[in-house]
């Protein structure tokens, strides 16, 4: 059963969803924040050379080791977040990753500034 009430009836001026906008706002604005620091590089590692970044590729293709990869692209002044997945393959000077989440990424190479096996932590240790 649906109950209309004319407006000219109505006790007071309900300004409808308007009145939730500024809460809807600034969570919003507080997750975007939350977010973008969280993706910021725990630190900047220095540049490694060619030779040590395709030893890593390399090793965590043929072992099937987490990587985690840091690139040398910059967005708001800083890196971008850095990469954490297993090297899947190369294909013209790409490497393509298995992220964390189930995803593919590819990369190119040239643009990796650093890469290292990630330790990973056995769940009876902890």
């Amino acid at each position: 059963m649906e109950r209309i009430v004319p407006r000219e009836k109505w006790l007071y001026n309900d300004r409808g969803m308007m009145k939730w906008m500024g809460w809807l706002l600034s969570d919003h604005s507080a997750f975007l924040d939350s977010v973008r620091t969280s993706e910021q590089p725990r630190q900047v590692e220095d540049e490694m050379d060619d030779m040590a970044i395709n030893e890593s590729l390399q090793s965590s293709l043929d072992y099937s080791k987490s990587i985690v990869i840091q690139l040398d692209i910059l967005k708001d002044n800083n890196y971008v977040p850095e990469i954490h997945g297993i090297v899947a393959g190369f294909e013209n000077d790409q490497v393509y990753l298995y992220l964390d989440d189930g995803s593919v990424k590819s990369v190119f190479v040239e643009d990796i500034r650093y890469v290292k096996l990630e330790q990973n932590i056995k769940w009876w240790n902890e």
